[in-house]
């Protein structure tokens, strides 16, 4: 059930602007101001007067392309077409009006974002629909990848953050999992209007974040229809096209190296078939369509009944499977890695008025796929023999091999998000948003039983703590029999949002905004862990946190100076009243995790407060150079996980673990310093260096109950500092060709490089590192480039009186990274250096060759995308250091074999992957 208890607070949810400005200065060939001349936008209600100095601001735009025409009396018009709004920022357009011209004049603007936003305090990267359509990209995550700053080392890492840290924003409300910190990043491509990813500092509407904001904003339904339908992929058993998903086989002309790059081993125990290195069975379709309501502006009119509103819509549908889906084990390119997702999205938009929008929106994710862990051998790769007979030699017993559905379990996401906003213009210069939302993310998991539906779904909590797993390995390790110990995993959590939101342009120099939201959270998960030795491990919570915070920001313009000035309060109520008032004490002895007296000496925990200030600059030094400063306090709450789980305080298992809900939040204060230069109207360079200091990360405490009994708590234990520069290079399309680069020097330390880390040191007889050393993401070099070849429609040369090469295009994408930390083996002491080696660097191409052809209004774009074009065998991650590190062929040198004893793949990234596709567009 959705509530909004906390209605008059601002949540710790990012609060992300949705819409963009237009400023400018309208003068006469002279240079004089006009005053009074009116700007409007083309089709659209919006416009404003000029004031005594000539200036007009126009607020409250989607991001888009517009046109705007500006009129004065005894003046020519003057239309300027091809003007580009951005979210939370404005867009520069003066215009000169000629007492002599007569009728229209009409000024065809090329992307005129700008090549410097000097209004952008903060390092940003904006990416339109129409860049993304071009881009070698399958989804939003892809486009975060390739900025600056961005590490993926099991997830996303920006400049140097942990993971988790990153606010995952679409049309201005949180779509984060607080169960995990993972965001929701399947939205279909086709619904995105534009991208932007903010690295450095962000205002103070932006909460719950210590990394990074992706800011996404959805499209809208136009006064036309207009749609697409697309597919790509290579699946062409699934398609019906072929008896064999895969093309090749080793030892064919296609198969390419064999998979580990290094031997010439035969591939083994992938899927049934043996794949070739680059097959991939992959299918996805993809359907949009939106334009005017067609019942209320259609068929009722037609009826001759007027509803009096401008009513739209825009919808996506998309279907994504790999490997023929989750029931088909042998069919995916590693064993038990099929999945099946459907996703979309709907907007509906209502305006009964110029100045009043209603907005309904919804999105909904239904996935499954099956459990193939490619970094952990043991929930993947030692699996991979389970369907296989198998006689064992010391018994002579025969284990006749069955589903690997009874081994290890399917994974089911259903995730979908409820939105309303009103947009009411108050005044030309003021206007306010109010939204309400929930968000709802699901995530189960499930083994199949032998007898019919799924393990232990009639088990009780004391049918799960008598159960015997009963797995039995063979001689190599790989696992024949019984069920992973991950039998039994519920987790439902529902965030409800309610957030309003004023923004007033006060005068010309100073934009006011500020906001307050609420957040109400419902979280839920029952998970079962049969480890090994008899211990069984039950995580049960139902708890109902809530959260609030508020913001004042003000954006002063002036020609020589722009400042982003703001205050942010934030708060958090973990509601958690069970919690021991001695942790070396914590529970009654005789009582078990459940029982009404179990905790010794309840008390709640107390709420949290804190208070962010946020300031950036920009300083144009010429008409070319601008430069940026940012400071700010940055506040988030843990992840839940680490609040609530095991904060029942069962210590009943040999190695139990204790979730914390007194948790502080974690806090980084950043800064950034950067120069943008422009060198000619195509051609853009950005340098920024930044610096973070990052405390109250999540660590872990051994805490002693008894003389000998322990359990291990979350605390605020742990600490990390990231510095670093970036570089960009940007040209935008001249003849054909555009380009953009980024090179990133970061540095990333602290004591540990995640919450788990004492934890497992602890377990392995280490001692816990007082100092700093290089975290795992800790990526010294980035490069990242992208280049662009594309000839538009009606140019290009002309054969025979057509323009065969309109609509060719062929698009580049290069990253290198350099070597990622690890921890040697042998050192010999149970302090070891923490990260002292590096892994080889990592280096790798992706091309997209299209060919579109225009039938009026339609479009038809046919593509070949290729995917590591060079068949580079990257080094993912080490499985096992010892084995890395060992000399297992005696030529006195370490292997550097990073697949561990069991020869595992997911230690290496994909080779070569190929990818064929259509998009219709209409």
């Amino acid at each position: 059930m959705i509530s909004f208890a906390l209605l008059l607070f601002v949540s710790l949810a990012a609060t992300a602007g949705t819409t963009g400005k237009i400023a400018g200065r309208v003068t006469d060939t002279d240079g004089n101001p006009l005053i009074g001349a009116t700007v409007m936008v083309v089709g659209t209600s919006y416009g404003a007067m000029t004031d005594p100095n000539g200036e007009y601001f126009i607020i409250n735009l989607q991001p888009g392309t517009y046109s705007l025409q500006a009129r004065m009396v005894g003046m020519g018009d003057q239309t300027k077409e091809g003007a580009s709004v951005i979210a939370d920022m404005t867009t520069r357009m003066d215009f000169v009006l000629d007492p002599e011209a007569v009728g229209e004049t009409i000024i065809t603007v090329t992307d005129q974002r700008g090549m410097i936003l000097r209004d952008v305090t903060v390092t940003v990267s904006v990416v339109s629909r129409d860049e993304i359509r071009t881009m070698p990209v399958a989804g939003i995550a892809d486009v975060v990848s390739q900025q600056a700053g961005a590490v993926d080392d099991a997830g996303l890492h920006m400049r140097g953050g942990r993971g988790g840290e990153v606010a995952y924003i679409v049309d201005g409300v949180s779509q984060v999992n607080p169960n995990g910190l993972v965001s929701d990043q399947t939205l279909p491509l086709s619904a995105v209007a534009e991208t932007s990813v903010i690295s450095g500092g962000f205002g103070a509407e932006y909460g719950n974040a210590q990394s990074g904001i992706i800011n996404v904003v959805t499209r809208e339904g136009g006064d036309r229809y207009t749609g697409s339908l697309s597919w790509s992929g290579n699946d062409f058993q699934a398609m019906g096209l072929a008896s064999d998903w895969g093309w090749g086989y080793p030892g064919t002309f296609w198969r390419g190296k064999m998979y580990n790059g290094e031997d010439n081993r035969p591939l083994m125990e992938f899927g049934v078939n043996k794949p070739a290195a680059f097959a991939e069975a992959r299918f996805c379709a993809e359907a949009s369509l939106g334009g005017p309501e067609p019942i209320t502006q259609v068929l009722l009119p037609a009826m001759g009944l007027d509803v009096g509103a401008d009513v739209r819509f825009f919808g996506t549908f998309k279907f994504l499977q790999y490997g023929g889906g989750p029931d088909d084990a042998g069919y995916s390119y590693y064993f038990n890695s099929g999945s099946e997702q459907y996703n979309g999205n709907l907007k509906l938009t209502i305006k009964p008025n110029p100045r009043t929008k209603l907005s309904f929106s919804g999105f909904y994710r239904d996935q499954e796929r099956s459990w193939y862990h490619t970094r952990l051998p043991n929930y993947g790769w030692r699996w991979t023999r389970f369907e296989t007979p198998y006689v064992d030699p010391l018994s002579g017993d025969t284990i006749s091999g069955g589903s690997i559905k009874y081994g290890l379990p399917n994974i089911f996401y259903e995730n979908y998000s409820i939105g309303f906003s009103l947009t009411q213009t108050l005044s030309d210069a003021s206007f306010m948003e109010f939204k309400l939302n929930q968000y709802t993310a699901n995530n189960d998991r499930r083994i199949a039983d032998p007898e019919g539906g799924y393990l232990g779904e009639d088990f009780t909590t004391e049918d799960w703590l008598n159960y015997t797993p009963n797995r039995v390995q063979d001689s190599d390790g790989f696992y024949r029999l019984g069920a992973s110990r991950f039998a039994w995993y519920d987790s439902r959590t529902s965030t409800a949002t309610a957030r309003l939101d004023v923004t007033s342009q006060v005068n010309q120099q100073h934009q006011l905004k500020f906001g307050i939201e609420g957040k109400y959270y419902d979280t839920y998960e029952y998970r079962i862990d049969t480890a090994s030795g008899g211990n069984i491990y039950i995580t049960d919570l139902h708890n109902f946190p809530h959260a609030a915070s508020a913001y004042l920001q003000d954006k002063m313009e002036y020609r020589g100076m722009i400042v982003n000035a703001g205050l942010r309060f934030d708060y958090f109520d973990p509601n958690y009243d069970e919690y021991p008032a001695d942790l070396t004490d914590p529970v009654n002895p005789g009582t078990s995790a459940g029982d009404d007296d179990h905790i010794k000496n309840p008390v709640s925990v107390s709420a949290k407060y804190h208070l962010s200030p946020r300031v950036g600059f920009s300083h144009p030094i010429t008409e070319r150079d601008v430069l940026h400063f940012t400071y700010g306090h940055y506040f988030q709450v843990p992840d839940f996980s680490n609040l609530y789980d095991g904060a029942d305080f069962d210590l009943s298992g040999s190695f139990p673990i204790v979730g914390n809900p007194d948790l502080e939040p974690e806090e980084t204060i950043s800064y950034e310093v950067g120069v943008k230069h422009q060198f000619d109207d195509l051609t853009l360079m950005d340098i920024t260096g930044y610096y973070k200091d990052i405390t109250g990360l999540i660590d872990m405490q051994k805490n002693y109950f008894t003389a000998v009994d322990s359990y291990d708590l979350y605390i605020n234990g742990d600490y990390g500092n990231v510095r670093g520069a970036e570089f960009s290079l940007m040209r935008r399309p001249s003849n054909f060709i555009s380009f953009n680069a980024n090179y990133t020097y970061s540095i990333a330390q602290g004591k540990s490089s995640s919450a788990m880390q004492n934890y497992t040191y602890a377990w392995a007889g280490w001692v816990i590192p007082k100092r700093e050393s290089p975290l795992d993401w800790d990526q010294r070099h980035m490069i990242n480039a992208n280049f662009d070849f594309r000839i538009p429609r009606g140019e290009g040369p002309v054969w025979g009186g057509t323009r065969w090469l309109q609509g060719l295009g062929l698009s580049l994408q290069w990253s290198y990274g350099s070597g990622l930390p690890y921890t040697p083996s042998g050192q010999g002491t149970a302090d070891p250096e923490i990260n002292g080696e590096r892994m080889p660097f990592t280096m790798n191409t992706d091309a997209r060759l299209n060919k579109m052809w225009w039938f009026g209004d339609t479009s038809l774009n046919a593509y070949i995308w290729v995917m590591n074009l060079f068949d580079r065998t990257n080094v993912n991650n080490i499985l096992e250091e010892a084995w890395y590190d060992a000399d297992q062929d005696g030529d006195g040198q370490p292997d550097h074999d990073p697949r561990g004893a069991y020869c595992a793949p997911g230690a290496y990234a994909r080779r070569r992957q190929i990818r064929f596709g259509l998009d219709f567009e209409w």
